[in-house]
């Protein structure tokens, strides 16, 4: 029985790792554990941590802060032979998660299975507009084997959004023989972004890996969220600049750092090409496309700020005939017939299923913990044979009078 480790970097958790911890001990794995990593930490972090007194929970911190990929690299070296998988100390797993991850890395004899991801935005969050949201699903809920060399150029053309759909460590599970190939002189972590690093780290590595239509993570948002800091226009963002100043790495010398998705991804990629120039050598970042998403996807906080980090990089790359694109000229797209098909089809075949709930707190949805609970019952309602109707209650009773 092969080994699940779930990773959880934290640091001043104290408000939402209690949460996050309950979804992990959820589990019914037998060979399961659960590290975290404490980034010294000045709250209540590890008391709330040692109330739990489960033997599953291995919990570990530095001699001195890290910055957060440091912490990262230094979780990841006490796991042992098996998958992982990175969450934060906002997001929770799905019930039965571990189950399900293992039965399709088995069952496919894959080494990395990563997730259409579920969303919980924690009432807390800043923005009142979307606190208190729950995504949990699309329209799908297969499983299919996908090919690294196909989507690494989707990925690196910029058609994906950021890298949710590549093989993905945080918020997925890969195993520890995938992540040895892409560790040097102790190593794994090259990039200020470990989330998109190790995606990248991955499928480079990686032949192919499975992909879950149907979610067993609920990443979550809260206001110690680093990357809900610094892309949310209504956030304060000084989780982010606080990520900024305590990181030890440079960014990448050929991009300009900014909070853009897009940025973002190129850097990370740029990072795992120096390290490993071989391995990354068929694939290219679409620079023209990088630009014009860039501006095309900021919003009213960070468009400034990207909109001139492009002009900066258009110049360092002297990429011909591009100039820094309008947002207005980026964004405009055309409701293609395909597209107007594809929609009609969802909406007469899907029109009844549920995708999320607004407002959660007004449901008692106040935390990652229950936001897993109410993901895996209404995302399953349509076809589990557990939930009772009006229509089954009648059958059974006729077939009760005829017996």
């Amino acid at each position: 029985m092969e080994k699940y480790t779930v990773i959880v970097p934290v640091r001043d958790g104290s408000e939402t790792i209690e949460h996050t911890l309950r979804t992990c001990l959820r589990q019914k794995y037998a060979n399961y554990e659960i590290i975290v990593s404490d980034n010294c930490s000045t709250d209540s972090t590890r008391q709330v941590i040692e109330k739990f007194e489960d033997r599953r929970i291995r919990y570990i911190t530095p001699e001195r802060r890290l910055s957060m990929a440091g912490n990262f690299d230094f979780a990841l070296k006490h796991a042992d032979p098996g998958f992982v998988m990175f969450i934060g100390a906002d997001d929770g797993v799905m019930p039965g998660a571990i189950d399900y991850v293992a039965g399709i890395a088995e069952g496919l004899g894959v080494r990395a299975v990563s997730c259409r991801q579920a969303t919980y935005i924690w009432p807390s969050f800043p923005d009142a507009d979307i606190s208190g949201r729950l995504i949990f699903g699309g329209l799908r809920d297969d499983v299919e084997i996908r090919k690294s060399a196909e989507w690494l150029p989707r990925t690196l053309d910029f058609d994906c959004t950021y890298i949710f759909e590549l093989p993905n460590l945080y918020c997925g599970f890969v195993h520890t023989e995938v992540i040895e190939k892409a560790i040097v002189s102790g190593r794994y972590f090259r990039s200020i972004t470990p989330d998109a690093y190790s995606a990248f780290a991955t499928a480079v590595f990686l032949d192919s890996y499975a992909f879950s239509h149907r979610p067993f993570v609920v990443a979550g948002a809260s206001p110690k969220s680093n990357g809900a800091s610094g892309m949310n226009p209504k956030s304060s963002g000084r989780v982010a600049e606080q990520f900024k100043a305590e990181n030890d790495l440079e960014f990448h010398r050929n991009f300009v750092s900014c909070q853009s998705y897009e940025v973002i991804a190129a850097e990370a990629f740029a990072q795992l090409a120096d390290a490993f120039p071989d391995a990354c050598s068929p694939y290219r970042i679409n620079l023209r496309r990088l630009f014009e998403t860039s501006v095309a996807r900021a919003n009213s906080r960070t468009e400034p700020a990207i909109r001139e980090a492009v002009g900066r990089m258009i110049e360092i790359h002297a990429v011909p005939d591009v100039q820094a694109p309008t947002k207005k000229a980026s964004t405009r797209t055309m409701l293609n017939f395909a597209t107007l098909i594809r929609v009609v089809r969802d909406l007469l075949i899907f029109r009844n299923r549920y995708t999320g709930v607004n407002h959660s707190d007004r449901y008692c949805i106040d935390n990652i913990d229950d936001a897993v609970i109410v993901a895996k019952v209404l995302s399953e309602l349509d076809g589990a044979r557990d939930f009772e109707t009006v229509s089954r209650m009648a059958v059974r009773a006729v077939l009760a009078r005829l017996n």
